[in-house]
């Protein structure tokens, strides 16, 4: 199913605060959620947009009242107290949840309308300044904007028993294009229904704005299956426009070095060192290393060392000797983690052949949804030294490709008994993600293949062949939780 900007999930905020509050008690109802929103963007030249959101809370009527109930019932305050304070706590949480998304905005106001005036539904309206609501990608030389009418529900989990109560949603978004726009694509008409929940998508184009309406309906107890049968084949998620003003890119550009050095002592033993080089981003690579001077270089390391050694013991290897070492904390340039060990059971042994497999793309496909919103170049080095009296039976293929400028590079090299594995990958930003698929798609796993003058007695399990594959990971795992700490 296709992912979304975490900018999406953040439009769902007005509305899930309001399915939060009204259902927060826990009572059941036989009438279904009902909520209408509206949603108008006025585009600037320069990608910047006012934003107008409205969502209208209408059913049912018995949780609305203990929604208005719970905001007024405030000690020692008249409603209009009670009221702005609720409206002020709900817009620093919603400012804050798109900053989290990447959404810049400003002049932000919110107000609750209908709370005490008799109306039968509640309506909280939201506008803001967003800077860069619009992203010009020179990648594919056109403006973009993201525009879900799914609401979040195509990539949202789902109890698989479904959710206790049915939805009503009616959705309408208004995009008003800068006066010299060129639209290219924006959502198509759909209509989908699987037993009584139904998707319906409407469209049209008057001028250069772009009028966008969905509705949904959702019945009580609707599973998994049912959501996918909705929304699973919908991908139209994005206005996209051309206009004689090219916009300026900012982006960061990830560069990571990793090298793995497995010197082969013998049918059981493996000296491994594993070492990974942080380059770029600058400003992150300083913030991990005053992270971990904060923290103490020996708590870093004992974190490493714990964290690689579980990991690598969960796989059946077993760990004579660890030891880790931080480089470059005092130093203008790269960070660099290293990890040593001496281990038994390294490799997978199949008939007496020894067997390596890694991907030699760097599991880079998993960190792309639709599109890349960073560039990176990454670099895998891996070096078996074998013994006197090894036999190679087996290297990876040779690869160079480039795919409108991403590039995909193995290269193998091989002196005496030893060997050299080297693979780049290089992802410009904004690549989509079917072109990053025709760079990597087809290369998940490579293999390493050799025989030693004595073979071992036993053959090891599966899960030993990952043994390089999970140290390389392991190390960039404990900076983010270094980072998270």
């Amino acid at each position: 199913m296709k992912k979304l900007m975490a900018l999406t999930l953040a439009f769902l905020m007005l509305g899930t605060l309001l399915v939060g509050s009204v259902y927060a008690s826990g009572s059941k109802s036989s009438e279904p959620y009902k909520e209408e929103f509206y949603m108008e963007v006025f585009l600037q030249d320069n990608g910047d947009a006012k934003i107008i959101m409205k969502n209208s809370l209408l059913g049912p009527q018995e949780r609305i009242d203990e929604f208005v109930s719970q905001i007024l019932n405030q000690t020692n305050m008249t409603n209009e107290q009670a009221i702005k304070k609720y409206e002020e706590r709900l817009l620093s949480n919603y400012i804050a949840q798109l900053k989290n998304s990447g959404l810049e905005t400003s002049n932000q106001t919110l107000h609750l309308i209908g709370v005490y005036n008799g109306t039968h539904n509640v309506t909280l309206v939201f506008t803001a300044y967003a800077k860069s609501f619009a992203k010009y990608y020179s990648y594919s030389k056109y403006w973009e904007m993201v525009l879900d009418p799914t609401r979040g529900l195509a990539t949202s989990p789902v109890p698989d028993s479904g959710l206790p109560y049915g939805s009503e949603i009616r959705n309408v978004f208004v995009i008003h294009l800068p006066a010299d726009a060129k639209l290219l694509e924006y959502p198509k008409p759909y209509t989908m229904e699987f037993n009584h929940s139904k998707f319906y998508v409407r469209s049209k184009v008057e001028g250069n704005t772009v009028f966008v309406s969905s509705d949904i309906i959702i019945e009580a107890y609707l599973g998994p299956e049912g959501y996918k049968a909705l929304f699973g084949n919908y991908n139209t998620f994005y206005i996209r426009y051309t206009t004689p003003h090219p916009g300026k890119e900012v982006y960061k550009t990830s560069e990571v070095t990793q090298e793995i050095i497995a010197k082969v002592i013998n049918s059981s033993d493996t000296e491994l060192i594993s070492r990974q080089i942080f380059i770029k981003p600058e400003q992150d690579v300083d913030y991990f290393k005053a992270y971990i001077k904060m923290m103490g270089v020996r708590n870093a390391t004992n974190m490493i060392l714990q964290n690689n050694v579980k990991y690598l013991s969960s796989q059946g290897i077993v760990i004579k000797n660890a030891s880790a070492q931080i480089y470059g904390l005092n130093d203008k340039g790269p960070l660099v983690l290293e990890t040593r060990y001496l281990v038994q059971n390294f490799t997978k042994v199949v008939n007496g052949t020894y067997e390596y497999s890694f991907d030699p793309t760097l599991g880079a496909l998993n960190g792309i949804s639709y599109r890349a919103k960073e560039e990176t170049n990454q670099t895998l080095k891996i070096q078996f030294l074998l013994p006197k009296g090894a036999k190679i039976v087996k290297l990876p293929e040779e690869i160079n490709r480039d795919v409108n400028g991403n590039r995909f590079i193995l290269k193998t090299i091989v002196k005496d008994n030893n060997i050299t594995v080297i693979s780049n990958v290089y992802i410009r930003y904004g690549a989509l993600l079917d072109d990053v698929q025709k760079l990597l798609g087809n290369v998940s796993k490579v293999q390493i293949e050799y025989t030693l003058p004595k073979e071992r007695k036993s053959a090891l399990g599966t899960k030993e062949m990952a043994g390089i594959a999970a140290a390389v990971v392991l190390i960039g795992a404990v900076l983010l939780v270094l980072k998270r700490r």
